[in-house]
């Protein structure tokens, strides 16, 4: 048995943050019903690298396998009530529309809540339900930049977001965490709610720590490259003479060993690279004499070496490297889903803790469970031709 078996989740999202939250539901065992507009569907379906059948971009597979389609034009009256009638059998609606756009389909949360006081509506949107920037768009990128995590990231050559969509993905999984509560709250008290889950509040989520500073002090945080947290040379990334590293020594105890395994003991008895105060007050020194000795290293024999001293640290790899990575494969972070049209599965990352597993998800294609559906909802198979032939269902 799974986590969330017999919950029945209605999707309307679409993109990333939406069909993340979604898509750990459905990792978790409840039933997702996924409702996507006919002939064109969840504008996540065109992008970028496609594999298997039509409509089946591969980022879209990776957050949307185990979910079942259904193609509803929800601008139709009787799409919406093919809507209203799935959503009084379900427990939960997830949607990341601009905030007004359920109630101009006539599917307002407030109303469906009135129906169904025990029903919970998950509203994902860039800036919230309510407040001066509610109707403003947002993609992963414009929220970086809002939230000041570009320019927590800059380098000397500018602000630098974050190579994936980090705040869609964390988004939807700040949602599951508000969607859970609310289960929880629901099964003590029989009740419902509306959750209001917030791009931008969930990057300040990410940068929690850095607010606090400011707060605090006044002092805005400015960028930090590859520098870690602690801001210290002996806790960043490195050139080697084949690839880069990353240091992680960060306690006493580990920079003593860092310099030792670079040949160096007696560097701890400087007064500059003594402490953790002095390291930080000294941090173009020591980072000038770790870029001279790291260079002439072998990346992976000291990550090695620096790893068996009980120092943190990391060969940088691609995705290609850690993805096929032993490690990986032991703990089997990677689940297969089945691809229509492909030749073999698509390997994606699963729920990523260990959770039991049912049978091995499916893409869904464009429309591919309407018809089962529809039925579900007493519709005859004349009765569901006759709303495809009226373009309201495909």
């Amino acid at each position: 048995m799974t986590a969330l078996d017999g919950l029945v989740v209605i999707d309307f999202t679409h993109a990333i943050s939406g069909p993340t939250c979604t898509n750990m539901l459905a990792q978790l065992g409840a039933t997702v019903i996924k409702i996507e507009p006919p002939g064109r569907g969840d504008g996540f379906r065109h992008y970028t690298e496609h594999g298997g059948a039509a409509l089946l971009s591969i980022p879209f597979a990776s957050i949307n396998a185990g979910k079942r389609s259904i193609a509803i034009d929800l601008k139709s009256a009787e799409g919406q009530r093919i809507a209203r009638d799935l959503i009084a059998r379900a427990d939960v609606v997830v949607e990341n529309y601009r905030p007004g756009v359920l109630a101009r389909l006539d599917l307002a949360p407030d109303a469906l809540r009135a129906a169904d006081p025990r029903l919970i509506v998950v509203s994902i949107s860039g800036f919230g339900q309510t407040g001066p920037l509610a109707q403003h768009g947002a993609y992963d990128h414009i929220a970086q930049a809002m939230s000041g995590i570009a320019m927590l990231n800059a380098t000397a050559d500018g602000p630098l977001k974050i190579g994936i969509p980090i705040i869609d993905s964390f988004t939807g999984y700040l949602a599951v965490i508000a969607l859970l509560a609310a289960l929880r709250t629901r099964d003590a008290t029989g009740e419902g709610a509306h959750l209001d889950v917030a791009m931008l509040d969930a990057a300040l989520k990410l940068v929690n720590t850095t607010v606090a500073v400011h707060s605090y002090s006044g002092v805005t945080p400015g960028g930090t490259g590859n520098r870690g947290f602690r801001l210290v040379a002996t806790s960043e990334f490195y050139a080697t003479r084949d690839g880069w590293i990353a240091l992680g020594a960060n306690e006493q105890a580990q920079v003593a060993a860092l310099f030792a395994v670079l040949g160096h003991p007696a560097l701890l008895d400087d007064p500059r690279f003594a402490t953790h105060g002095a390291r930080v007050a000294h941090y173009a020194a020591m980072r000038d004499w770790l870029v001279e000795r790291v260079a002439a290293c072998d990346a992976a024999t000291l990550e090695c070496d620096l790893v068996a001293r009980g120092v943190p640290a990391a060969k940088l790899r691609t995705v290609g490297e850690i993805a096929t990575d032993p490690h990986v494969a032991w703990r089997a972070t990677l689940e297969p889903v089945a691809l229509p049209g492909a030749d073999r599965p698509l390997a994606v990352v699963g729920a990523g803790f260990a959770t039991e597993r049912g049978p091995m998800p499916r893409v869904p294609r464009l429309g591919e469970q309407t018809d089962a559906v529809l039925a579900s909802l007493g519709l005859t198979p004349a009765t569901i031709a006759a709303l495809r032939e009226a373009g309201v269902v495909a």
